[in-house]
């Protein structure tokens, strides 16, 4: 009884958790951590569905059927407004908090190109998520709902 005890709580130790974020900043701030990490970061044990809101996830699952293995609607990182990265002076601007949604905008620059996107947040059960990302860039304006929305060309 007591290995089986002990063999219980070595497995529970192995579970990773999803976490939830109990403020807009702190989702964030979770959200950009790998962008900082350099080439070190595992990208393949990245998971970034649990940022997402279950509306916004609902859209990726949408797409991931429809693409059937092939690029879906988004091909490029909606957090970094570009495929490739190099992040800094990331600063997060405050919550523009209202009820259970939130509006922050995040800026950064990428490889010395300044970027400004706009992030609103829902408050669900489990904590803040993305539920929509926006770029006001001048040449490639995007909404990431608009994007997970819009029919598969």
């Amino acid at each position: 009884m007591r290995r089986l005890a002990l063999a219980l709580l070595a497995f529970a130790a192995t579970i990773v958790p999803a976490f939830a974020y109990d403020t807009p900043d702190a989702l964030l701030k979770a959200l950009y951590t790998p962008y900082s990490q350099g080439d070190s970061f595992d990208w393949s044990k990245w998971d970034e569905a649990q940022f997402r809101s279950k509306a916004l996830n609902a859209l990726f699952d949408k797409d991931a059927k429809e693409a059937d293995g092939e690029v879906g609607r988004l091909d490029f990182d909606p957090y970094i407004d570009g495929q490739d990265y190099q992040i800094t002076d990331l600063k997060f601007g405050d919550a523009q908090i209202t009820g259970d949604t939130a509006k922050v905008e995040v800026t950064f620059k990428n490889f010395d190109l300044a970027e400004d996107l706009t992030f609103t947040l829902v408050k669900e059960a489990d904590g803040w998520k993305v539920d929509d990302v926006s770029s006001a860039n001048k040449d490639f304006p995007y909404s990431l709902k608009a994007i997970m929305e819009a029919p598969l060309q």
